[in-house]
């Protein structure tokens, strides 16, 4: 576990994560997984702590196998004895290697917290055979911020927040071929009392994003986000 993620294995990070109902994930995380439920035969969830999106895809009817990775031991021990012959990884996912491919590869608030989050994208990509989703923080910028020394989360042990330029971000995704479909979906989200931006960053967006991946070229963008974002 690298310095930056230890925040993960907090025990109230752990209890909180471990106990996250249905009705707890956020819009951002929820807005697509409705669509695709029915198509979703095999699901891997990075970021998975002790799997409660297992009760999520539940919740739209999938029962698809499952597999979840985390950073936090104590998270996967909790999953592990939660959901028995469930297959749960410990550690972090850039540094695991599965042979698989999944039809659903999902990322709930992880991609704000990681700064090698490019990497991380490569990386779904590589284990999806159709879909990507997560979600990320917009803000109306030119340049990423991902530099925890002016944007970060927490106290004692703090995480990433990292901001991503919408223009900037959508380019990048645009130039992967194996993207056939870009669908984003956002709305503007106040900011709590642990969290610290620089000074001038105006509002702040909550997006979940929907990788399809395919032939089509160049990829199809669909984007439902707030007009101040120029995306």
């Amino acid at each position: 576990m690298r310095d930056y993620q230890q925040r993960w294995d907090d025990p109230d990070a752990v209890r909180q994560f471990s106990e996250k109902s249905v009705a707890q994930f956020f819009r951002s995380e929820t807005y697509f997984l409705e669509a695709i439920a029915p198509d979703i035969d095999s699901v891997l969830d990075i970021g998975c702590a002790a799997g409660r999106f297992i009760e999520l895809l539940r919740h739209y009817g999938v029962t698809a196998p499952y597999t979840g990775i985390d950073v936090s031991l104590a998270s996967i021990d909790l999953g592990r004895a939660n959901y028995p012959g469930t297959r749960f990884i410990g550690g972090d996912a850039l540094d695991c290697e599965l042979a698989e491919t999944f039809r659903l590869v999902n990322a709930t608030g992880v991609l704000q917290h990681e700064p090698r989050f490019d990497r991380m994208i490569d990386r779904m990509l590589q284990w999806s055979s159709r879909y990507v989703l997560f979600d990320v923080k917009f803000a109306a910028i030119a340049d990423h911020i991902a530099d925890m020394a002016v944007a970060y989360c927490g106290r004692s042990h703090r995480l990433h927040y990292i901001l991503l330029s919408p223009t900037k971000f959508l380019a990048a995704l645009r130039r992967r071929p194996e993207i056939s479909r870009i669908s984003i979906y956002g709305y503007e989200t106040p900011l709590n009392d642990r969290t610290v931006v620089p000074h001038g960053v105006g509002p702040i967006v909550s997006a979940g994003v929907l990788l399809e991946k395919g032939g089509r070229r160049p990829a199809e963008l669909k984007t439902e986000l707030p007009a101040f974002l120029k995306a």
